[in-house]
Formats: C-alpha cells, sequence, structure tokens
C-alpha cells in the first residue's frame, strides 16, 4: 500500500490544511471530520486551533498538536494507516496472462515507495501510481508492457516485487520489463508517474502459466506468441518450404520468414534459428566450429554438407584436431563418412594473384553466397537482374585481390531491400554510400565487376 507519515510537531498551515483537506468525510472512531483549520484566531491573531464536529454534534476546540495527537491515536486503535485513510478509494487489480487494461495515473493516486537499480546506492524514492497482482509460476517469462496514451504526458515507471516482497525488476525508459520469475506465489506490479508525471495507459501481461496448465491453454499461448510477439501468420506444418518455430513444447509453421528451424527465446521476445546441421558436425566429429570462415589461407577445417531436404550444399568451419587435419571435406550424413575433398575443387583455395574461377558454384560453394545464406537468412539469385530497387544488393570486395562481386537476394524481416557493401573487418554488412556497380561478367550466378 502507499504510505503517508505526516511530521505533525512542526507541520505548517498549508502542509496542515491539505492534510486535513484529505480526510474530509472520512470516518475515524466516532468522529467525522468535515472542517477546515481554521487558521488565524478572529480575537487574539493567534494560529493553531481547528474546528471538527463529532457524530453528537459537539465542536471541540484543539491545538494543531493536541488535535493531530488524538487522531492519530484514534487511527491506532482502529488499526489503520494515515495512508490508507488517503487513498482508501484504490484497490490492486488483478491481472491474468493475455490481459491488456486500462489505467490512469492521477495526482490523487496512491503513494509507493521503490529504488532504481541502475544507481548505485540510490536512496529509497516515491511516486504516485497504481498497483496490480497477479500469481506467477517459477520459470514464467513474464513480459510486461505499458502504452501511453496519445496526448498524456506520463511518463511511466515499471517496478515489481516478488511473493517475498523483494524487487526484483524495474524499467524507467522502455516502458517494458521482462523478467523469469523465480519464486511461485502473487507478484506486485507498480505502474508509477516518473517526476509528477500524470496520464492515462494500458497494461499488457504475458507468460503466466499455471501449474496445473491442460494442453489447449499451452497451445493458445504458442498461438499468441505467433500473433501479437513475433506478428507472424500462422499455416499447417504439413506443407514445402515452411520456417518451423519451436515455442516451449509446441511447434509453429509459417511462410512469412525464410524456411527453417527456429526456437523462440522468451527472454528476449524474439526467434533464433536452429542449425541442425551444425550441431550434428560438432557432436559426431567433436570440432570445435567457428561462427564464420576466415578469409582465404587460413588453416582451418572446412567442411560442406548437403542438406538432404533442399540439396544445397552449406559450408562450415573449425579449429583443426588432432583427428581432423587443416583442409577441405565433405560430410556424408547418411553414411557418417568425412572424406577430404581434391584440392583442386577446395570450398576456400589459396589466392593467387589474378584468381580466376576454376568451378563453378554447382561444384565448388561460393563462401560469399553460403555467407549471405547461412548469417543473414537471405534467399540469393542466381544473377542480378537490371531492376534491384526491390531486393537485397550485397557489394564484396577481395582484400587480397580487390575484385568486386556483386549478389542479389529476395529481402527478409531482418535485411530490408536496399544496396549494402560488407565490411571485411567487422564482417558486417553496411549500407552503401555509392550504388553497386553493373556486373562486367556474371559467371555461375555471381556478378563480377571489373
Amino acid at each position: 500500500m502507499g504510505t503517508w507519515e505526516p511530521e505533525y510537531g512542526g507541520m505548517s498551515t498549508e502542509t496542515l490544511d491539505k492534510f486535513l483537506a484529505s480526510l474530509k468525510g472520512v470516518s475515524i472512531g466516532f468522529m467525522v471530520y468535515t472542517d477546515r483549520f481554521c487558521g488565524l484566531n478572529q480575537h487574539d491573531g493567534t494560529r493553531g486551533k481547528c474546528c471538527t464536529r463529532s457524530a453528537l454534534g459537539d465542536i471541540e476546540f484543539m491545538t494543531q498538536r493536541q488535535f493531530l495527537k488524538r487522531l492519530t491515536a484514534t487511527i491506532a486503535i482502529a488499526g489503520m494507516m494515515v495512508g490508507t485513510i488517503a487513498n482508501g478509494a484504490w484497490t490492486a487489480v488483478t491481472l491474468k496472462n493475455g490481459d491488456n487494461v486500462d489505467g490512469f495515473v492521477q495526482t490523487n493516486s496512491p503513494t509507493y515507495r521503490f529504488k532504481n537499480p541502475s544507481l548505485s546506492g540510490a536512496p529509497t524514492q516515491s511516486a504516485r501510481g497504481e498497483e496490480y497482482l497477479f500469481s506467477a509460476q517459477a520459470g514464467n517469462n513474464l513480459t510486461i508492457a505499458i502504452d501511453v496514451e496519445d496526448g498524456s504526458t506520463l511518463k511511466p515507471i515499471l517496478v515489481l516485487f516478488d511473493p517475498k516482497g523483494k524487487q526484483v525488476a524495474y524499467d524507467a525508459t522502455r516502458g517494458l520489463l521482462k523478467y523469469r520469475a523465480a519464486l511461485t506465489g502473487t507478484h506486485k506490479l507498480l505502474v508509477l508517474g516518473q517526476s509528477n508525471t500524470r496520464g492515462r495507459y494500458s497494461i499488457s501481461l504475458v507468460g503466466l502459466s499455471s501449474a496445473t496448465s491442460s494442453a489447449p491453454s499451452q497451445a493458445n499461448q504458442a498461438d499468441q506468441v505467433m500473433k501479437d510477439v513475433l506478428r507472424l501468420n500462422i499455416i499447417g506444418c504439413g506443407v514445402p518450404n515452411v520456417a518451423k518455430i519451436k515455442i516451449g513444447t509446441d511447434e509453429r509453421c509459417t511462410r512469412d520468414i525464410e524456411a527453417g528451424v527456429y526456437i523462440y527465446d522468451a527472454a528476449t521476445s524474439s526467434i533464433k534459428p536452429v542449425d541442425n546441421r551444425r550441431e550434428l558436425l560438432a557432436q559426431r566429429l567433436q570440432l570445435t566450429l567457428l561462427d564464420q570462415c576466415p578469409p582465404a589461407g587460413t588453416a582451418t577445417v572446412q567442411i560442406t554438407v548437403k542438406e538432404p531436404q533442399d540439396g544445397k550444399d552449406y559450408t562450415y568451419c573449425a579449429n583443426p584436431t588432432r583427428f581432423v587435419k587443416a583442409g577441405a571435406y565433405r560430410y556424408d550424413i547418411a553414411a557418417d563418412e568425412l572424406k577430404p575433398i581434391d584440392a583442386t575443387t577446395a570450398t576456400n583455395p589459396t589466392p593467387t594473384p589474378t584468381p580466376t574461377p576454376t568451378s563453378s558454384p554447382s561444384t565448388a560453394p561460393d563462401p560469399r553466397r553460403q555467407l549471405l545464406q547461412d548469417d543473414y537468412g537471405l534467399r540469393v539469385l542466381d544473377g542480378c537482374p537490371a531492376a534491384r530497387s526491390s531486393l537485397v544488393v550485397v557489394s564484396f570486395t577481395d582484400p587480397q585481390s580487390a575484385q568486386k562481386y556483386v549478389y542479389c537476394a529476395n529481402p527478409n524481416r531482418v535485411i530490408v531491400a536496399g544496396e549494402y557493401t560488407y565490411n571485411n573487418q567487422t564482417q558486417k554488412l553496411e549500407p552503401a554510400k555509392q550504388p553497386a556497380p553493373d556486373c562486367t561478367i556474371s559467371l555461375g550466378g555471381v556478378c563480377i565487376v571489373k
């Protein structure tokens, strides 16, 4: 509950006026306060007297200190707190999973105490706001979001307390809280107005689950994640070339993103691709696979794997071991065999002063093309058309020969249509500062610029 502790010993007239005004019409024991502080005495000009009217109609005159002492004693006897009296009209709202409720932080909303954990040694602060309660199970991945109404001046603070009353999460900038419940029980959420700001808002909560929840409720939760969090259309998983997304124990499919297997991370409310080929190589061959293949000429293990589902080749790089020496290999998933590749058809041959293609991409996977497909999920086209405005156009510059290569691909949710340059130093795509040059030669679907 909110708390307000008046220091009545040295209270000013203005402060006392506000305090007594907040009690107007509130029953305390046998007394009902109705009138304001009297201020200056008309006879002698002194301060310190006030008026109250009892239920029997008798008027008592007391000095400021005497009145407040009697008032405090009466409240203590009745088992009431001053903050409760001033804000007695407010009660906590109970939230359920998937709720989206409206709220309003007002000038007379209850006052609550909290700490800002981002500031070392920060003192306890107070602000006005509203309180919500919800029951969570240990392990629930909670996502709490607030949306401030247009025109509102409210700058919201979100504060979360666990069932033991410990503050466990705080946000004052993003309007978003993500928390994995460590305890089972009733959690308390506060929505407060930063810097005395006020206004209307809506608060939403997802991630709650019951210990005895049934399969249909879990299925509904997976549907809700697809619709409200990922904003993806759901289709049947029995059709080819779909993206399969694992959400908890459930699986949903869509064609809104690149085909493949993904897993939903509730902590970040995002999906991550699952590379089964990578895990298989690491387990069967006991290799430490690298995130990306290093530049040509580096002593690494390069393994090409053909995916049975789409028939495409995928290349991975790993640190050499005493069992698998540096070099180029092809791995047969069905036979569980790793065979060396002839040096003339290696996927990443040592560069020469004037490099020329020695084999077509069909027999030797293009590492740049593989990078765009594997790291960015792009569907690379066999060639670049004349009209490129609706495509992703990426320019590569070979660090050894300064030869330029241009690739075109369909945009996805991560990489939007536009022109990019691959930075060899940062190994990232960057928006192009100038348009990609036209092809001089097109070889095997790769645009080569002389």
